[in-house]
């Protein structure tokens, strides 16, 4: 994941991997979508991989957050009884 990170932080591969020519912050959701779909569904199984990543890792944060719980309808970890 480092790594493509640091890959993805580069100007030039970011634009030629993912499409986008700005940095992160300025770039729209429909560019991000456009990424991460070309990604999902890419001839190289290694971009596939990649979006897969990426993708597993923010559905184990969002997961993870006791926030989100109640919109899953998770009452969160049984408690242990004393």
């Amino acid at each position: 994941m480092q790594d493509l990170f640091g890959l993805l932080a580069l100007a030039p591969a970011r634009r030629f991997l993912a499409g986008v020519s700005g940095d992160w912050a300025g770039a729209t959701p429909a560019q991000v979508d456009e990424f991460l779909q070309s990604w999902r569904h890419h001839r190289l199984a290694t971009l596939q991989t990649a979006y897969h990543a990426l993708h597993d890792l923010v559905l184990g944060a969002w997961y993870s957050d006791p926030a989100s719980w109640p919109a899953i309808g998770y009452p969160g970890p049984i408690k242990e009884l004393a």
